[in-house]
């Protein structure tokens, strides 16, 4: 069975960019000697934190997917993660059952083959929630639409008598 983690750490904003891409290299090839694959890495590059962490009010972000077929060890990787002075956050999510309740619910289609795996029966039956679930949903957006624009013609007309009334309010005044 796949696997699909995602492992994001966040590093003080101060490391230089070079120093920053060996650190991200480093953990991928502990990653990959794990007997796990790295899949696509995502720099973010410098963001601002939510909160201080130790001082800083911003970060760089990395995230790294991975797909393995075996359980990765992952504590031997993040011990190492917190014994690095330069990360500041760390946090291993696993992904592949979010990715399997998105498919179910007709979300998100799988990009392999082999990730999800379906019964045929599970399949059949929830097809046609999912249809009548997303026609209530196109029904509901036009109407939604129609009442916004409804406020914004009598906001017109209220607009329109505004300066006629206070056109006639300056004759009177001037007679």
């Amino acid at each position: 069975m796949t696997r699909s983690y995602e492992l994001g750490f966040i590093l003080e904003p101060r490391v230089p960019e070079d120093e920053a891409q060996a650190l991200c290299d480093k953990f991928k090839g502990l990653i990959t000697d794990a007997g796990a694959t790295v899949t696509y890495v995502d720099h973010w590059g410098k963001r601002k934190l939510a909160y201080p962490i130790r001082k800083y009010s911003e970060g760089r972000y990395f995230f790294i997917y991975v797909s393995s077929d075996d359980a990765v060890s992952w504590s031997d990787i993040e011990r190492l993660m917190m014994q690095e002075e330069k990360i500041l956050r760390h946090l291993v999510v696993r992904t592949d059952q979010d990715l399997k309740r998105a498919y179910r619910k007709g979300k998100v289609k799988p990009e392999q083959p082999g990730d999800v795996k379906e019964e045929e029966g599970a399949e059949e039956t929830s097809q046609p929630a999912e249809t009548s679930a997303q026609t209530e949903k196109a029904e509901a957006a036009p109407a939604k639409t129609e009442k916004a624009e409804a406020p914004a013609e009598t906001t017109e007309a209220t607009s329109e008598d505004a300066p006629a009334a206070s056109t006639d309010d300056a004759k009177e005044g001037g007679e």
